[in-house]
């Protein structure tokens, strides 16, 4: 006995969620403010700006010379 599937609407919805899928990705890709088409995409990182803690932790280069 075999049981009959009706392939139709199978495809339909499957189509149908694929293509909300897509739709949200692009849009959500698009309110972060990246492009998803963009044909190389590199991931870059904006350079951390250097809080004063961070500067006061660092020693200066010339801090191992003996001083005059």
């Amino acid at each position: 006995m075999r049981i009959l599937v009706p392939w139709k609407p199978v495809v339909l919805v499957w189509g149908l969620l694929s293509a909300m899928i897509l739709v949200s990705f692009v849009a959500s890709s698009l309110l972060q403010g990246k492009n998803p088409f963009a044909p190389a995409a590199t991931i870059t990182q904006p350079p951390a700006a250097k809080t004063g803690a961070a500067q006061a932790v660092q020693q200066p280069k010339n801090s191992h010379k003996a001083t005059r």
